[in-house]
């Protein structure tokens, strides 16, 4: 806060809005997005670091085409490793049109999974927001899914910038996405409110299949990440919620997804736990023995290497011998 407080005081376009009470997140934004005055609005979190040309690349593309939203491509990074990693998850380009822009009915299949709901990689038309009065959910997490997914199915002209121009931190003990237990049924909170919203906009009947996947996979990561006494409950309306989704194994894109939607809508919450260990232990004997094939494959290579080396050396020899005769 002293330091947005200072630059402040040298830049006129700055202006500090500092609340009495903790809002949240959804909160702050509205509040944010209430005082806003520009074409364009971003929600940037405090952990995350951005290119210096973000906005400058972002606008360019956004005015040049007059985007409804234009949104960059993200890596993550984490800070007690000094490690960035690509998301390309965060973007599913297989998914998209091959078109400078378009609108959500130009993805035909799999639309809540060809983005992740968060806003911090969106730069947004601020007269598109308030002209369909879309407000962030003032819940204590996932309070964006509904936002952004709201935006980005009505708009009309999307684009995807294809440069990597900001860094999200991951692995951040006291960051309110590593305590969703506190808060765990915002999901489920979350994702009535999307279906309501897809209800009153026409568009279920269209969306209903990627709905139902989408469900799926969303609240398996959120059981896959929550410990603690939370787990239980969390698991018990997870089920419910997925069970009155009445999705036939038809209904799923691929067979990763039906078999999450059988884990849950069969397993107990002990026996899902059970499953989800033997998951993890054959996906670690399976890395295991990645491990070992590759570790395998550098020795080969090195000693090739080595071979390379020596008869390099052979060569050179011959050839300064040559170079002396013929001197």
């Amino acid at each position: 806060l002293e330091i947005v407080s200072a630059l402040a005081e040298t830049d006129s376009r700055i202006r500090v809005i500092n609340n009495t009470t903790n809002l949240g997140g959804g909160g702050s934004r509205n509040i944010g997005l209430d005082a806003a005055t520009g074409e364009y609005v971003i929600f940037l979190d405090d952990d995350d670091y951005v290119d210096n040309m973000m906005l400058e690349r972002m606008y360019a593309r956004a005015s040049d085409i007059q985007a409804d939203v234009v949104i960059c491509r993200s890596q993550s990074f984490d800070p007690a490793l000094q490690v960035y990693a690509p998301m390309p998850w965060s973007v599913r380009q297989e998914l998209l049109p091959d078109l400078k822009f378009f609108s959500s009915q130009d993805i035909p299949s799999d639309f809540f999974r060809t983005f992740v709901w968060w806003p911090w990689d969106k730069l947004l038309r601020r007269q598109f927001i308030t002209s369909h009065q879309l407000r962030f959910q003032e819940i204590r997490t996932t309070n964006d899914l509904f936002f952004v997914c709201a935006f980005m199915l009505m708009a009309n002209r999307i684009s995807v910038l294809n440069e990597t121009l900001i860094s999200h931190t991951i692995n951040r003990s006291e960051s309110l996405s590593a305590t969703r237990a506190e808060s765990h049924r915002c999901a489920v909170e979350a994702l009535v409110a999307l279906k309501a919203f897809i209800c009153q906009q026409g568009m279920m009947e269209h969306r209903l299949r990627d709905y139902k996947n989408y469900v799926v996979v969303f609240l398996e990561w959120h059981l896959n990440t929550i410990s603690g006494p939370a787990f239980h409950p969390f698991y018990q309306q997870v089920k419910e919620f997925v069970v009155a989704l009445d999705a036939k194994s038809d209904d799923f894109y691929d067979e990763f997804i039906a078999a999450a939607h059988h884990r849950i809508t069969t397993l107990s919450a002990e026996e899902y736990l059970f499953s989800l260990k033997d998951r993890v232990l054959k996906e670690l004997e399976f890395f295991q023995a990645r491990s070992s094939a590759l570790q395998q494959e550098v020795e080969t290579l090195t000693h090739s290497l080595a071979g390379q080396k020596d008869e390099n050396a052979i060569l050179h020899n011959q050839l300064h011998e040559i170079e002396e005769r013929v001197t």
